[in-house]
């Protein structure tokens, strides 16, 4: 981008970079005119000058000053992170964060992880292009000046809690894709994500779940939690597991339990269990029928009354 400064009639195209060529200019033009004018034109254009120089100075002083504060981190390339690479046991939590103004959820788990039972690692997703995988990326290209300063806050949360944690740079395509593989392979007990400002957190633990669905077989079951401070916190749990049933269903499968053991005359070897699993089939059977559209208006009831 640039201007035109006009000097006596004179159009002179200025850019961002020659702000010394506009002063000398202007003290040229003073040169040729009126005494009272040079001198104030000459003094006005020293204190320009000598202002510039010194906010030119205190900007560099200030940049150099802060880059003193970033950490020193020796990058060691994988071709596949697991627990062994990365030291970090079996069953730890992984932490993925992008945004070092937004890392309450890596608090939070900083705060109430016991490093004696779970490890932590933290990732951050480097996003990169379809052409780029396919070849090596250079040191500058995985672990740029940003991803620097990011874990330089993650160390110094860290070291505040008086815990260590393990880093983690993944190259991806998708980000999703990144955080799922990385906690399959880390066979992680959990994974702990902070909101996004770009979808609401239950479209993130969807798009965060579907990705698992995609997988290669036998998929590794863990936990998902979708956490932040603005916003109600989100568990989900990746894989098959026992739901967490709403205390009026416990009730409505205890009292068919009891018509079909007692009323019905089934007997005392049903269980529970049983009750469920005949459920599941029939509602399976359904929605391949004519009954599909009854299942799911249904299903949607359900939803509504428990928003």
């Amino acid at each position: 981008m640039g201007f035109n400064l006009k000097i006596r009639g004179v159009e002179i195209p200025i850019g961002l970079g020659v702000t010394t060529l506009v002063l000398f200019m202007v003290a040229i033009g003073n040169l040729f005119s009126k005494k009272i004018a040079t001198v104030y034109g000459v003094s006005f254009t020293i204190v320009l000058y000598t202002l510039f120089m010194i906010s030119e100075r205190i900007n560099a002083g200030r940049h150099k000053e802060q880059r003193s504060d970033l950490e020193r981190f020796n990058l060691d390339h994988q071709p596949q992170v697991s627990p062994e690479t990365l030291r970090a046991r079996p069953g730890s939590v992984l932490v993925a964060v992008r945004d070092y103004h937004r890392m309450w959820h890596l608090q939070k788990v900083l705060e109430k992880t016991n490093l004696r039972r779970h490890d932590i690692a933290v990732m951050t997703v480097r996003q990169i292009s379809a052409g780029s995988a396919e070849y090596d990326l250079r040191d500058d290209q995985l672990f740029a000046g940003y991803e620097q300063e990011l874990f330089s806050h993650v160390v110094t949360l860290a070291e505040k809690e008086g815990k260590s944690v393990e880093l983690l740079v993944v190259p991806a395509l998708d980000p999703f894709d990144a955080m799922v593989q990385t906690a399959a392979r880390l066979r992680a007990s959990r994974l702990v994500v902070g909101v996004s400002a770009r979808m609401a957190s239950e479209e993130l633990a969807q798009r965060i779940g579907l990705a698992w669905e995609k997988l290669p077989l036998p998929r590794h079951p863990f936990s998902l939690e979708v956490t932040d401070t603005d916003r109600p916190s989100i568990f989900v749990n990746l894989g098959p597991h026992p739901p967490r049933l709403w205390p009026e269903d416990v009730d409505r499968l205890h009292n068919i339990w009891l018509r079909l053991t007692e009323r019905e005359g089934i007997g005392a070897k049903l269980h529970h269990r049983d009750v469920v699993g005949v459920a599941l089939r029939r509602i399976e059977e359904e929605l391949d029928g004519a009954q599909r559209g009854e299942i799911l208006r249904a299903v949607e009831q359900t939803l509504q009354a428990h928003e």
